[in-house]
């Protein structure tokens, strides 16, 4: 299995057992929730070209928002790659018409689950398995309803704190992402979405940041690889 991180918020690249599957790709200038005025966020540094990449066998998405659901950066991909992704996210990329496949994940041709949490709106938790490993990808963090098992977690160390009626903590923090490698006696945590960003609108004023660093945790630029194989690590 090799993960490799294509920027610094969380868009990567997945490599196992013969296919590539990209996940939340957000690779444009900019993101727009709702309204410019509500919440607009830029990235610092320079994004992969879409033409550069490895053409991928699927795209997976994980959350509907634009940082993780970007339709301008999704729709410069080829229309005939699949979209795997829970059905009320594949309600939201039909409606643009371009993709031509759209895959519920329980019809995933690879195995990947969506695992019961706390926090469902936000807080989602994907279980990946394959024949060198397993992961977690759980973005904004997650706390687990169920009992699972998984060598490696792809979490937040950022804690993004927003008032409660803007939805309240959005990413969980290092704890908790500590907390989630230890509840799935993962050996690998590997930080995501954690992208000091340039924000504006509403949710930037109102938004409290904690940047957080732990020894024991796996940090990658973007463009570099982590590679893992059971009995085996690079």
């Amino acid at each position: 299995m090799q993960l490799t991180k294509l920027n610094a918020d969380s868009s990567w690249m997945f490599h196992f057992d013969g296919l590539h599957i990209l996940v939340d790709p957000w690779f444009t200038e900019a993101q727009v929730d709702f309204h410019p005025l509500f919440s607009r966020q830029y990235h610092l540094d320079e994004q992969p070209s879409v033409a550069a990449l490895q053409k991928p066998d699927f795209i997976f998405i994980s959350h509907r928002y634009t940082d993780h659901c970007n339709r301008e950066t999704l729709q410069q991909f080829a229309s005939e790659i699949p979209v795997v992704a829970i059905p009320s996210i594949l309600k939201k990329i039909s409606k643009w018409g371009h993709f031509q496949k759209l895959i519920p994940l329980s019809e995933s041709p690879f195995d990947i689950q969506l695992v019961a949490t706390r926090q469902n709106l936000v807080h989602k938790a994907y279980l990946l398995t394959c024949s060198t490993g397993s992961l977690l990808y759980a973005p904004h963090g997650a706390k687990l309803k169920q009992e699972c098992a998984a060598e490696i977690v792809i979490a937040s160390t950022l804690r993004y704190e927003l008032p409660i009626f803007l939805g309240g903590v959005i990413n969980l923090g290092l704890k908790v992402a500590l907390d989630l490698k230890e509840s799935v006696k993962s050996r690998h945590l590997l930080c995501t979405h954690a992208e000091n960003k340039r924000a504006e609108g509403m949710v930037a004023f109102l938004a409290k940041k904690k940047f957080q660093k732990d020894a024991g945790i796996t940090y990658l630029n973007p463009g570099e690889t982590f590679e893992f194989e059971r009995n085996k690590e690079v």
